[in-house]
């Protein structure tokens, strides 16, 4: 008798929270009214789940895209809404109040604000309807809420334009490339001094500001804590800004079997669940655009028009810098700067927590931009500290951009509304009705007069300040080139002719070499040709760095890495699937990367050689450069005190763990 009720009541319990969380799907057919509409919308959703969304106005049309995307991704929107506002631990609890201090320090929601006043009046009437639409599903499911609500406790916050706003500034921020480098090599160079830092660099003259031109180095803890920060914040959303990447191309009509160009474009963000991208078709009004958006972002932004298409990869621009600033000993809220003591803006805003508590945060910030060093208490109170100039904190107007090249109708058009696109940069490129093709950087690039630096900068030298941004009308384009292609890889896209500084975190060039390979041999492309260039998964950089990895072989080798040999002997550089050769590669260069910079990483704290890993654009260049040269002091193992390692000690002592590590991962066979 016992056992049955204890039975019943597990099943009752079981029945109770199942009927809690049970969440209906969407229902995608049938009729419903809803407050806000001024006429009707019909919206068809395809076997693939993408809404086409049909109305008689812009203002229906964008409510019912703000509806539709709440419906299928609120929980997804919600994280987005909190993130911007620097929330998070109102909606997840305290453990995040350290990284709403961070993104407050970093003035997201502050300059998402500051962008709502400076955008075109139709374009903050649209977004706005798009909020409404949004906050109307809210308000539909708010007594019952998807399961994922139910299980964080998390509530759905509302929207206004600014969130959409700050999450395009939140994505600039992710898709940033300069901060990881400059707290890395900052690091570097305050602990093992510049040559050490010039054997990796990308590029090192006399001109580059060290750390010993500054009047006060800065600690190691100062860079091992922000690191700690930015990387707890990418656990916490999901995201890593070095994973991200992508390709385009556009090849002419001349050059495909429909007269007519072809357009292609595969983002590369990091995968997660649900995925960034949201895919939409709206047409009414002046628009009818399809493409992928961010749910959150009422626009495509890759996609198409009746006119012209367009696809974005991120142009690496150096977009950050951060500066060494010498604190007044006698005023914490005083910096040197040109000789003189001047006062920093002092900002205090406060920061929900859960149970109707808060916590303020006071923020500081001198003409460069804000200490973000201030982000740990431990920090406050010394006499050095970093400030963080970043173009996103400039009033750029992205969203306007959007909105125009949704309704562009030719490559005037699509220049003059790419004028407005600041941040983060993008290399777009374009395609019309009328057979043109081109490219331009879509980007705002500081002017450095002391030209490229991936570390700090003195902060007390007006030397080292920014003067405003590269002209738009100096920037470089293609249009309709004789080459018949177009094609950026995140890839050094402007030669060194160009007379400023752009960036120096461009990624290997393998992937646009092996892009440009393939469109040079089509005179008669089709959609299946672009498709097939996607799915290429040859990898160029793998067949110039194999024959290193091979070096070690000296034929007398026995067993498993005998075998191993072989087959990457044997590998096509194909990196398929299933491919053996570029596991073993894969698992060999690892342990290349660990055994060379892993020791001398290490010293600076846990993080860094996973952050140094996942810049994998630089430390892949980094790798290279001492491939080819044979030599380095980064080579020695220093944890060896008496004895001096060879490349090719280091290269067979990472052959051999990197096929230990497929053995414990795959099995011996």
């Amino acid at each position: 008798m016992k056992n049955k009720i204890i039975i019943t009541i597990i099943t009752t319990v079981v029945i109770s929270v199942f009927w809690y969380l049970y969440h209906p799907p969407p229902n995608y057919q049938g009729h419903m009214s809803m407050d806000g509409l001024n006429k009707p919308v019909d919206i068809y959703t395809d076997p693939y789940g993408v809404p086409h969304i049909f109305a008689q106005n812009e203002e229906d049309l964008f409510y019912a895209a703000g509806y539709y995307a709440a419906r299928d991704r609120l929980f997804q929107m919600s994280v987005v809404n909190y993130s911007v506002r620097g929330e998070l631990a109102y909606a997840f609890g305290d453990d995040l109040i350290s990284s709403d201090i961070y993104l407050r320090t970093w003035r997201i929601h502050d300059t998402a604000k500051k962008l709502v006043g400076e955008l075109n009046k139709e374009t903050v009437d649209l977004i706005g309807a798009f909020c409404a639409g949004i906050n109307y599903r809210i308000k539909e499911v708010y007594n019952d809420l998807p399961i994922e609500f139910k299980l964080t406790g998390m509530k759905p916050p509302v929207w206004s334009p600014s969130i959409v706003t700050g999450y395009a500034r939140m994505m600039a921020r992710e898709m940033s490339s300069s901060w990881k480098p400059e707290i890395v090599f900052g690091a570097i160079e305050n602990y093992f001094g510049k040559e050490k830092l010039k054997e990796i660099y990308p590029y090192y003259s006399k001109t580059h500001p060290t750390i010993a031109q500054n009047k006060n180095p800065i600690g190691k803890e100062i860079y091992t804590k922000i690191m700690a920060e930015e990387l707890s914040l990418e656990q916490t959303l999901g995201y890593n800004s070095s994973s991200s990447g992508s390709n385009n191309w556009v090849i002419s009509g001349s050059r495909t079997k429909s007269g007519k160009p072809l357009l292609a474009n595969d983002p590369h963000l990091k995968f997660t669940q649900p995925a960034r991208w949201y895919e939409m078709h709206l047409k009414g009004g002046r628009f009818n655009i399809s493409g992928l958006c961010l749910a959150g972002i009422p626009m495509p932004i890759i996609g198409q028009n009746e006119h012209i298409a367009w696809g974005f990869t991120n142009s690496m621009v150096d977009d950050m810098d951060f500066f060494t600033e010498s604190i007044n000993p006698d005023n914490e809220n005083q910096y040197l700067y040109d000789g003189n003591w001047h006062d920093m803006k002092i900002i205090k805003e406060t920061i929900k927590l859960k149970n109707n508590r808060d916590t303020t945060v006071t923020i500081r910030l001198t003409h460069h931009g804000p200490i973000i060093t201030d982000v740990h208490n431990l920090l406050k109170g010394q006499d050095k500290a970093l400030s963080m100039a970043w173009t996103g904190n400039w009033l750029t107007k992205e969203i306007d951009a959007l909105f125009g090249l949704a309704i562009a109708k030719n490559w005037n058009d699509f220049s003059k509304t790419i004028k407005n696109y600041g941040v983060p940069g993008q290399n777009i490129v374009y395609a019309d009705i009328y057979g043109n093709i081109g490219w331009r950087p879509a980007v705002f690039v500081p002017i450095r007069k002391e030209g490229p630096s991936l570390i700090p900068r003195p902060g007390h030298d007006p030397t080292y300040d920014w003067e405003g941004r590269v002209p738009y009308k100096e920037m470089p384009f293609l249009l309709n080139p004789k080459t018949g292609y177009i094609a950026t890889a995140n890839n050094k896209t402007i030669d060194d002719s160009f007379p400023y500084y752009i960036s120096g975190l461009w990624a290997d060039p393998s992937r646009a070499e092996q892009i440009v390979k393939r469109l040079d041999t089509l005179d008669n492309a089709t959609v299946k040709d672009m498709k097939s260039i996607q799915l290429d998964y040859t990898s160029l950089f793998a067949e110039e760095i194999t024959p290193y990895l091979l070096s070690i072989k000296k034929g007398n080798e026995t067993g498993q890495l005998k075998t191993a040999i072989k087959l990457l002997e044997s590998w096509d550089f194909v990196e398929s699937p299933n491919s053996i050769g570029a596991l073993i590669f894969h698992s060999v260069l690892r342990q290349v990367v660990i055994s060379i910079f892993g020791d001398e990483l290490k010293l600076l704290g846990d993080k860094y050689l996973d952050a140094f890993t996942s810049m994998k654009y630089l430390h892949n260049r980094s790798l290279r450069k001492i491939l080819l040269k044979g030599s380095s002091t980064w080579i020695d193992d220093i944890r060896t005190r008496d004895k001096v390692e060879t490349l090719d000690e280091i290269l067979k002592k990472s052959f051999i763990n990197g096929v230990r590590d497929i053995e414990n991962f795959a099995g011996q066979n």
